[in-house]
């Protein structure tokens, strides 16, 4: 059994048990600090920011910038096209779905922090949200808002569809969609793509979407892989560490940080 199938049943056990999974990284972090990350681009993947999370959202931006440097999606891009993404740690926030909160929360936290980031949106939200929980997502207006904060905006879709389950024809409709509907609306070039759910094979097809986006002209298609991003190689499936804005600090030491050298 390789050393992932042998982990499978912890991730499942602290995926469905919310306690356990609290103790499971409490314990984590005791051997791992993100002082102790090696180098590379480290995307951090939000969706909600509620009112009740500004603190803890603003005490994780405070505390990853004690340990790198916040860049932007194009900086990022650039960083690893040269290489040199892996001269320092570096890292790039991110925003899946366009939730009302990340404009009306999140980024006056990210803007006193001087802090880039991007959010992701579905081009048919924009005039259409879905009225079902857990929105309220953002509008035209609070679109603005975030683009005259100085922030970016990136593609998740036209529809949210799960693109794995769609023929070809279907997957560039979403893929290459939202991005001419998105540019339309707000009148900004739009290069980066956030797959919907983000994971190979279930979410979307390796052999066939990151290429189509690529080839559509996004630099990016990023993906919910956790990893450290290094080279341009990454680009095509972009790796991204999923948080909670309320997750405690030591949370992230054991997530995204690297094992303690013993003495």
């Amino acid at each position: 059994m390789t050393a992932g199938g042998m982990l499978q049943p912890f991730k499942t056990l602290a995926r469905d048990h919310p306690v356990v999974r609290a103790l499971l990284l409490r314990g984590l972090a005791r051997l791992r600090r993100l002082a102790h990350a090696p180098p590379g681009l480290y995307t951090l993947c939000y969706h909600r920011v509620p009112e009740r999370h500004r603190a803890g959202f603003a005490a994780q931006i405070a505390y990853l910038q004690r340990h790198g440097r916040f860049v932007g999606a194009d900086e990022a891009v650039t960083l690893l096209e040269s290489g040199a993404a892996g001269a320092g740690r570096h890292f790039l926030v991110t925003f899946d779905d366009g939730y009302a909160d990340t404009v009306e929360v999140a980024l006056p936290v990210l803007s006193a922090a001087g802090v880039p980031a991007i959010l992701f949106l579905v081009s048919d939200w924009l005039d259409a949200p879905p009225t079902s929980p857990p929105g309220p997502y953002a509008g035209r207006a609070l679109v603005a808002a975030w683009l005259a904060g100085g922030m970016a905006i990136g593609a998740h879709g036209v529809s949210h569809a799960r693109i794995a389950t769609l023929d070809d024809a279907g997957a560039e409709r979403e893929i290459a969609g939202s991005r001419a509907a998105l540019e339309a609306a707000t009148g900004r070039p739009v290069r980066h793509f956030a797959c919907p759910w983000g994971v190979a094979e279930r979410d979307y097809r390796p052999g066939r979407d990151p290429g189509l986006a690529l080839a559509g002209g996004y630099a990016t298609f990023f993906t919910t892989r956790r990893g450290v991003a290094t080279g341009r190689r990454d680009l095509a499936t972009m790796p991204r560490h999923v948080l909670e804005p309320e997750w405690p600090l030591h949370e992230l030491d054991a997530l995204m940080g690297a094992r303690l050298a013993r003495r």
